[in-house]
């Protein structure tokens, strides 16, 4: 099942269940930035979709930039977890991907809506 289809699925469940959907939209201010990650995704090539794309230690927006990915570099995603909300290029997600920039050799975590297909879709 893909990432996209399995929060699709858990929001509608809790709504049919509940009569109200709730979707947090941020990590708590105590949000861990390690998490577990496993190289299981065999994607690669030029998969950012934008310039100057944080490579986080953590799947939040408040962990720590390691450095950026830019469109001409070459990635190779790992596995996916959930974190933070982000939009970005018409996307809204709360899944981020593990990667390596092969370019920079920089790993981390970066929000989905920032990588072509969404990311990985493969969970860590």
């Amino acid at each position: 099942m893909r990432k996209v289809s399995s929060v699709a699925t858990a929001v509608a469940l809790a709504t049919a269940c509940s009569g109200v959907a709730v979707v947090s939209a941020a990590a708590p201010a105590g949000a861990s930035c390690s998490h577990s990650r496993t190289n299981v995704d065999t994607a690669g090539g030029q998969l950012f979709n934008a310039s100057n794309v944080n490579i986080r230690s953590g799947p939040h927006t408040s962990c720590a930039s390691l450095g950026y990915g830019q469109y001409t570099h070459n990635v190779d995603f790992w596995c996916f977890t959930n974190g933070d909300k982000v939009t970005a290029n018409g996307h809204t997600t709360y899944t981020w991907t593990y990667l390596k920039d092969t370019t920079t050799g920089v790993s981390g975590w970066v929000a989905d809506a920032l990588l072509d297909n969404l990311g990985s879709n493969i969970a860590c």
